[in-house]
């Protein structure tokens, strides 16, 4: 078992338990008591003499010196292997710069200038923080992660400087750079070089003032023989959250982690900061995660922790659907005990394919003139989620690269909004206009609402650039309104594949400037790029419905609906009498674009009218009339019908009648001339009679109630007959042998007697349609089914217990006199109901069931049958096919489904059931031949 920060990797994985419940984890988290390395001088001042230690290589153009790039990845994510990817139902289909007529939108590119240059190293890993006055950029380099500080001209005030030269700590990289904008400070980030450390773990530089090129306070959090790799930061108002991708010594991904770190400690240079560390586990979900950055002056409403993001594949679980969602970490630092984290949100998204083209670590983007494919680095939630408070509602806005569906790489982004209540997603889309891949995103919130969204482009005709497009906050929903727009154009191509793991795009503190910094191609190695932008702010304009519709006019009600305006959050409506000067209001924040008007004066005028409620106020009001029926005599009911007959039961029903208040119904046998009363104050359309006599005819009546001006109506007359008791027509067919042909198609109705009846039928099908399906419904006890070939055999027997229904599916090529027989199990009956038996035949392949069969060794073998991680699955098929694997637990449930295909012969199938609790399960084999079964125990370490 590996260690973890000195404990047991199980100890800590085991603090996820609670997720799958969203409950509040429980377990303490490990407490590591950061180093205060030092405070350093003014760094305006820094000469290379002054460097606190030696540059040493240890990155190169293959990433880190000694370390696989795989390093940085789990094993491969599963591939779209078990369902088939019908399409991204979220793609945008209409682009500005593409369609005429559409929403057109201006855009200020405000600075753009060149960053640090190639440092001799891939990748370069661009991260940038914007000050009220200041921009720092950090990128890798040879000794680790550089960093320059620059005014907001571009004028370079800080020459690239390793960070490693002012916190005295060997550093490897993975640089990010942050602005905190409550505390008006900045902090920069990398994790250490084990060689030079002497330790794993992560350095933090925090500045003593919002001038970065004063004096820093220096930190150093060990986290023992743990690499901490891919580290990602962000600000929140109580503390400093982190997350990394776990690997051991031998550079095994053993999990990932969340970090909070103490930051008022760190703010004031206190030598006693702490960081409290939880695992979240080794599943994709927590791979993808990554922590939201909290952006904007205004807090959030109530005390939250911080939130982080993730991915949750239908593919790599098993689920049905694709989903999104939002893990929450709260940090008590005066008492560890009371922290945790719980899983906030788990929100169903339209299906995206995160798998870009098939390719590992999605290596296929096309570059001009060469075969080297760059990486988009899929499957993962990209730098940086962003969270703002807009006063009316709270927003988090993050994005990742996806397959478009024809193998070139798209933006998939989402907007999450909470105003009361829970999360939910506003929006969701993803940008893909043309075959240009598009690539290494980042999105962020300006402080309007509006949404920047910049990324890499690349494809055989266009070298390494970047781009940008955004949305208004006003703006028509699941789109990206601006045409897109050229930050750097490529003018070469690279030649190393492994392009970056992630840029970085910010907001000012201004509120309203985007800064985002990325990798180009000016030659066949990378250049860095910083450049800002600001979107337009919406025009204080809240447009009005439209197309008023008064529709199902009735004497006391009316329907009446628009067409919603694109900006509405929602519309207030109001109607009154056309005589009257008052309006009466209906409501002031429906979210529906239809509303039931009732209780309204019959034969009367009505003035109706409805306005949009947007963000900033209200339209104008769209103005309507409608006029109700007048009132009418009370008329008769129609449509008698009744269903549901049994033998001592019906359901009666008719259709409505305008101006009906209730209905009044009677019934009675046909031969005595008494009725007897079933409701004299009926208000739905159907009701039930029971108690009757089996196989009787009744009549029955119903009126119309109307109000009391208008009275009763006559009376409509039906009637029914009750099922009679089955005789049991077909006996004797107690054997095989004297099995009682039926017809294909029609129910046959019989009981089973006694304790020794046993029912048998045959039928046949033919060469056009030869699948049969035999049902078996109406049970009065527990019946089952059992199907025979022509020759006697016994093929298949129904699964179902109880008295549900039983079906038995067979797909065959095979004609012949097929015989199926009904039995009680455990010999029970029922002499006074029957049972319903159908056998149907059919060209088409009938879906298949679940069927019981023998459990024997001989058909399945499971081992180990103590199993912790998996279980290997040998069995034999007669014949090529397909089966359903299932893997129930004691009480039944269905933890695990898969279709896999098998040969004729003997069968190997490996299952992980790691993540499965410890306890017993039953694995199932199901196939045309019946069900293999057995039992394994699953216990964890």
């Amino acid at each position: 078992m590996k260690k973890l920060f000195g404990i047991s990797v199980c100890m800590i994985l085991c603090t996820l338990t609670a997720l799958a419940q969203n409950n509040i984890n429980t377990k303490a988290p490990l407490v590591i008591t950061g180093s205060l390395i030092k405070t350093t001088s003014p760094i305006r001042n820094f000469k290379k003499s002054d460097a606190a230690i030696a540059d040493i290589k240890v990155r190169d153009e293959d990433g880190i010196i000694g370390e696989k790039e795989e390093m940085e990845e789990i094993p491969e994510l599963p591939r779209y292997n078990t369902r088939v990817f019908k399409g991204d139902a979220s793609l945008q289909k209409e682009y500005p710069n593409l369609i005429k007529n559409t929403i057109q939108t201006s855009r200020s590119v405000t600075n753009n200038f060149n960053g640090i240059a190639y440092t001799n190293v891939t990748p370069a890993d661009p991260s940038i923080a914007a000050g009220p006055n200041h921009i720092i950029q950090m990128v890798n380099g040879a000794s680790g992660a550089l960093f320059s500080i620059y005014n907001k001209s571009g004028v370079q005030l800080v020459a690239p400087t390793y960070l490693d030269n002012i916190t005295g700590k060997g550093g490897l990289g993975d640089p990010i750079v942050l602005y905190d904008q409550l505390a008006n400070r900045f902090v920069m980030t990398e994790f250490v070089n084990k060689n030079e450390v002497g330790s794993q773990g992560l350095s933090i530089a925090v500045s003593q003032t919002a001038d970065p090129t004063g004096s820093w306070y220096i930190y150093f959090f060990s986290t023992g023989t743990i690499m901490p790799d891919y580290p990602k930061f962000s600000i929140w108002s109580n503390a400093y959250y982190a997350k990394t991708n776990d690997f051991d010594a031998l550079n095994n991904y053993i999990g990932s982690s969340i970090y909070a770190f103490d930051r008022n400690k760190m703010l004031a240079g206190n030598q006693t900061a702490t960081v409290q560390v939880f695992s979240t586990g080794m599943g994709y979900r927590d791979y993808s995660m990554m922590p939201v950055l909290l952006q904007g002056s205004t807090l959030p409403p109530v005390n939250t922790g911080g939130l982080f993001a993730y991915l949750q594949e239908a593919e790599w679980t098993g689920a049905i659907e694709d989903s999104i969602g939002l893990l929450e970490m709260k940090a008590d630092f005066a008492n560890a005990a009371n922290s945790g984290f719980i899983n906030r949100s788990s929100l169903l998204a339209t299906t995206y394919k995160s798998m870009i083209c098939g390719a590992s670590r999605a290596q296929c983007i096309n570059q001009p003139g060469t075969t080297v494919k760059l990486e988009a680095l899929d499957q993962r939630i990209m730098n940086q989620p962003v969270y703002r408070n807009f006063g009316s509602y709270e927003g988090i806005v993050f994005c990742n690269a996806v397959d478009n569906g024809i193998n070139v790489s798209g933006i998939r982004w989402y907007e999450m909004i909470k105003t009361t209540g829970n999360w939910s997603i506003r929006q969701q889309s993803t940008y893909s206009p043309d075959n240009t891949h598009r690539f290494m995103p980042g999105i962020g919130y300006d402080s309007k609402g509006n949404i920047g969204l910049a990324y890499n482009v690349s494809d055989a005709s266009v070298y390494p650039g970047i781009r940008y497009t955004g949305r208004k906050q006003c703006d028509v929903i699941n789109s990206m309104t601006y045409a897109e727009n050229s930050l750097a154009d490529g003018t070469a191509a690279n030649l190393n594949s492994r392009f970056g793991d992630y840029s970085q795009l910010v907001c000012d503190p201004d509120g309203l400037t985007f800064w985002f910094t990325a990798m180009y191609n000016a030659t066949s190695q990378w250049s860095s790029k910083i450049a800002s932008f600001t979107l337009d702010t919406c025009v204080a304009v809240c447009n009005a419905p439209t197309a008023p519709v008064s529709s199902n006019l009735t004497i006391s009600s009316a329907t009446i609906s628009w067409t919603g305006a694109g900006n509405g959050l929602n519309y207030a409506v109001e109607y009154k009498a056309a005589s009257s000067a008052t309006w009466i209001k209906a409501t002031d924040s429906t979210t529906a674009v239809t509303l039931n008007l009732t209780g309204l004066a019959a034969g009367t005028i009505y003035d109706w009218h409805v306005k949009t409620n947007c963000q900033g106020g209200s339209s104008t009001y769209l103005a309507a009339q409608f006029t109700t029926t007048p009132s009418v005599a009370c008329n008769q009911p129609t449509g008698l019908n009744a269903t549901s007959i049994t033998n001592t039961g019906a359901t009666l029903s008719w259709t409505a009648v305008v101006g009906a208040v209730k209905y009044a119904i009677d019934y009675k046998k046909s031969t005595v001339t008494t009725w007897t009363s079933a409701s004299t104050g009926q208000t739905t359309l159907t009701k039930a009679l029971t108690g009757l006599v089996a196989g009787t005819v009744y009549d029955w009546r119903v009126k119309t109630i109307c109000s009391t001006s208008a009275g009763s109506s006559l009376y409509s007359t039906a009637q029914f007959t009750t099922v009679p008791v089955c005789p049991d027509q077909l006996e004797s067919n107690n054997t095989l042998a004297a099995a009682k042909t039926i017809p294909t198609g029609v129910d046959v109705l019989a009981q089973i007697a006694s304790s020794t009846d046993l029912d048998f039928y045959a039928f046949s099908n033919s060469a056009s349609q030869n699948n049969i399906r035999v049902t078996l419904t109406n049970l009065p006890a527990n019946y089952d089914l059992k199907l025979y070939n022509p020759a006697g055999t016994l093929l298949l027997t129904s699964a179902n217990t109880g008295t549900t229904s039983e079906t038995i599916n067979y797909n065959t090529t095979a004609v012949g006199i097929y015989k199926v027989q009904v039995y009680g199990v455990s010999k029970v009956y029922n002499n006074t109901k029957c049972y319903t038996l159908k056998a149907q035949i059919g060209s088409a392949t009938f879906a298949p069931e679940i069927y019981k069969a023998e459990i024997t060794d001989n058909l399945l073998h499971v081992y180990p049958t103590l199993a912790t991680q998996n279980v290997m699955l040998s069995f034999s098929e007669n014949y090529s096919t397909n089966v359903n694997l299932y893997i129930e637990n004691q009480t039944g449930a269905i933890m695990f489904r898969k279709t896999i295909p098998v040969i004729e012969g003997i069968n190997k199938y490996q299952v992980d059931v790691s993540r499965f609790a410890s306890g017993v399960y039953f694995i199932k084999l199901i196939s045309n031949g019946g069900v293999k079964m057995q039992k394994i125990v699953v216990v964890k370490p």
